[in-house]
């Protein structure tokens, strides 16, 4: 089989993984207040704090006067493409490395080793490859938190061949790679924590059904089903092919197509808009090929950038769409007797959790108009690949079904208001009643005007029982009537 990558070859590569983090913030209060100011306090702060670089999407310069390059060139969207992130790199990354008794390296074995169960098959397995057939060497690890509960975790480096590797191994040896990178869980954690340290407590998000890290004492749920915060939900693969000449780009794309998951030709599009440079995007791998003579360090960054922001995004909507059938199904329509508290609690719970929901959606279909054509085409190409719309239908089903469960429950709560005030009334008007039957009673018994009983005292006093006795047999009929 063809050599893909020789021994002693390195392959550039960075791994993309969305993460759960647990962050919350009022985003309508930064909507209103404005995000810039608060950060850059905050930045100063995280940096005196905790070791690493600090910056955010929308700002101009890291905590270490660095540069940040935008991921929009036209204008910001409605919220920044992430809140707050971490940067560690050089001695900052082997330092906490050290600390958490992690390495800058990850030895890659191949996948048919996670077959071996038996001891003895092992032992003899690690014998025979003793050394692994690659090494993935670290060179920095990007922790990005959004302030909707979610992020990114990057890892840049590059792939070092130690035995020549054919296309399948090296696929293959990716996806083992990614499958480590939660082993490095608690950098992930560092990093939350020293933000929750930090964070003042009016920007957490004290909304319905929000789990916020530090309200929870550093809980492990996530929301209202049991989701671990501080892991990788899914890791993508990102290569970066530089070309010296036209030959060698025209190679370079022959050879590196089948990393790609599905060889169908509806998935290889080339999303480019540059002759100059090729882009892939699957399900599992990305690829970027590019002659390095005439295409800059900014577009060949595109599909990184634009893979991490609709990544988050399409992973929430997963987890909104699970959490909304979990709700919805946990709102029982059929008691005869609710509880008014317990539907005022439910319906609260609903709607700001619609309400939460439908603010992310129209945030993600805010977010393309901001970006530059080539970023635009690669949005268009993932979202065709991973067909986002289905899951956006998925999502408004079950929105359109929260509102029909909120106003059922908004609808049974004015029947047990109406309920009460009804009985009220029944009460006033009862009392009322006998408030004229005694009027008429001591009419009719006047001794200056009546002597004895007479047929009309006694028509009067029956004819007002039998009103009263027929109202009250059909407000029973009714109650039960609606009971049932």
């Amino acid at each position: 089989m063809t050599v893909f990558l020789k021994k002693g070859q390195a392959q550039a590569i960075s791994f993309n993984g969305t993460i759960r983090t647990g962050l919350f913030l009022e985003s309508r209060k930064f909507l209103i207040e404005g995000y810039k100011e608060f950060q850059r306090e905050f930045i100063n702060t995280l940096a005196i704090a905790s070791a690493g670089i600090w910056g955010a999407s929308n700002l101009a310069n890291y905590s270490n006067g660095a540069e940040i390059i935008k991921d929009t060139i036209r204008g910001e969207p409605i919220i920044p493409s992430y809140f707050i992130n971490r940067i560690l790199k050089d001695n900052f990354l082997l330092r906490l490395l050290e600390e958490f008794h992690l390495s800058p390296r990850i030895s890659a074995s191949s996948l048919e080793d996670n077959f071996f169960t038996s001891d003895e098959d092992s032992e003899k397995k690690s014998k025979e490859n003793s050394i692994s057939p690659a090494t993935f060497l670290i060179s920095t690890i990007e922790i990005r938190m959004n302030d909707f509960g979610y992020g990114s975790v990057i890892f840049t480096g590059a792939i070092r061949a130690n035995q020549d590797l054919c296309i399948t191994e090296f696929k293959e040896l990716g996806a083992n790679i990614a499958k480590r990178l939660n082993d490095y869980h608690p950098v992930f954690m560092d990093t939350f924590r020293t933000v929750w340290d930090n964070a003042p407590k009016e920007i957490l998000s004290n909304a319905a059904f929000v789990s916020n890290f530090k309200d929870n004492d550093l809980q492990k749920y996530y929301r209202g089903r049991d989701k671990s915060i501080g892991y990788m939900i899914n890791v993508m693969r990102v290569f970066e092919v530089a070309c010296s000449n036209s030959e060698e780009f025209e190679e370079a794309k022959k050879n590196y197509i089948p990393l790609l998951f599905s060889q169908d030709k509806k998935y290889i599009t080339d999303a480019s808009i540059d002759p100059n440079m090729a882009i892939y995007t699957g399900h599992g791998n990305y690829i970027v090929i590019y002659n390095e003579q005439k295409i800059s360090h900014w577009q060949r960054s595109l599909l990184a950038r634009v893979l991490r922001v609709i990544d988050v995004f399409y992973s929430m909507f997963e987890e909104i769409t699970e959490n909304l059938i979990y709700l919805n199904s946990s709102v029982s329509l059929d008691d005869r007797n609710p509880d008014p508290k317990e539907l005022e609690e439910k319906a609260r719970i609903l709607i700001e959790y619609r309400a939460r929901s439908e603010f992310f959606r129209s945030v993600y279909d805010d977010y393309d108009n901001h970006t530059d054509p080539q970023s635009l085409k690669i949005w268009r190409t993932i979202e065709q690949n991973w067909e986002t719309e289905d899951r956006i239908y998925a999502l408004k089903n079950q929105l359109s079904l929260t509102k029909n469960i909120h106003d059922r429950l908004m609808s049974d709560l004015n029947y047990i208001h109406t309920k009460k005030i009804s009985k009220f009334a029944m009460v006033f008007m009862v009392l009322g009643t006998l408030a004229i039957i005694l009027n008429l009673i001591d009419f009719t018994q006047n001794t200056e005007e009546f002597t004895a009983p007479n047929a009309l005292r006694l028509l009067l006093v029956l004819t007002i029982g039998l009103i009263i006795a027929m109202f009250t047999t059909r407000i029973v009929k009714k109650s039960q009537k609606h009971l049932n």
